[in-house]
């Protein structure tokens, strides 16, 4: 039987996942459509779906809300770019979105490697 310390863990890392989401799912996807115009307005790929063959672009619209205190957003990764116009032009984008709508808090990571090799951050651009 387990104890009531066991129990207690496995109550509150239930209620945790239970938390847990993609309530911004949306906003994401606003966002990640916004980087893949700035991609194919400057040749780095020829439409979304190459730019998603590429495996340039993620998102997530996760949140975790444990009554009072929570966290989370839209988040975008951008791959294999060290380009600081290139995440300039994204970031100027993102903020005349976010200036409309200031909910949910977003979150840019551009990393210099492949999505496929081991991440090394380039750049992070958060708009609270």
């Amino acid at each position: 039987m387990p104890s009531i310390n066991a129990s207690s863990a496995i109550a509150v890392t239930a209620f945790a996942l239970a938390a847990c989401g993609e309530p911004h799912r949306a906003a994401a996807q606003q966002y990640l459509t916004l980087a893949e115009g700035v991609l194919i307005a400057n040749g780095i790929c020829a439409s979304a779906s190459d730019c998603q063959r590429k495996e340039l672009l993620f998102w997530e619209g996760g949140e975790v809300n444990l009554g009072v205190v929570g966290w989370g957003g839209a988040y975008v990764n951008l791959y294999a770019t060290q380009d600081p116009a290139l995440v300039d032009a994204i970031v100027s984008k993102f903020k005349e979105a976010h200036t409309r709508q200031p909910d949910p808090q977003v979150t840019l990571t551009v990393f210099s490697s492949p999505h496929s090799q081991p991440e090394v951050q380039f750049r992070k651009v958060v708009l609270k």
